[in-house]
């Protein structure tokens, strides 16, 4: 994958995950907190700090991917994905919202 494509799909990402924080915290502006359960309340919490540790996981990879491009980089053969999605917990705890994806040939190559 070429690096400036690699760029374009992390500032997509990014872009996704301010979108869903923004949906969400609509969402969240709307409940009655007071009718929610303890747990209910603290997993809510405990996502925004998950997404906003994702946010600025995701700003550093697009900086990071813009910095190896002005070093000269041209190609990458793998990056990361960022979902902002719930995920279901698991028994370690709450599954990661990084994905290690093999980058795909660029259609200009």
């Amino acid at each position: 994958m070429l690096i400036h494509h690699a760029i374009a799909v992390a500032r997509a990402d990014l872009a996704r995950i301010e979108r869903f924080v923004l949906r969400r915290d609509r969402f969240l502006d709307c409940l009655d907190w007071s009718a929610l359960t303890d747990t209910t309340a603290f997993e809510a919490s405990m996502l925004d700090d998950l997404l906003d540790e994702e946010l600025a996981d995701a700003a550093s990879y697009v900086d990071w991917l813009e910095e190896l491009a002005t070093r000269g980089t041209h190609e990458l053969t793998h990056m990361i994905r960022f979902d902002p999605y719930v995920r279901p917990n698991r028994v370690a705890g709450i599954a990661s919202a990084l994905t290690f994806a093999p980058a795909r040939a660029s259609i200009a190559a």
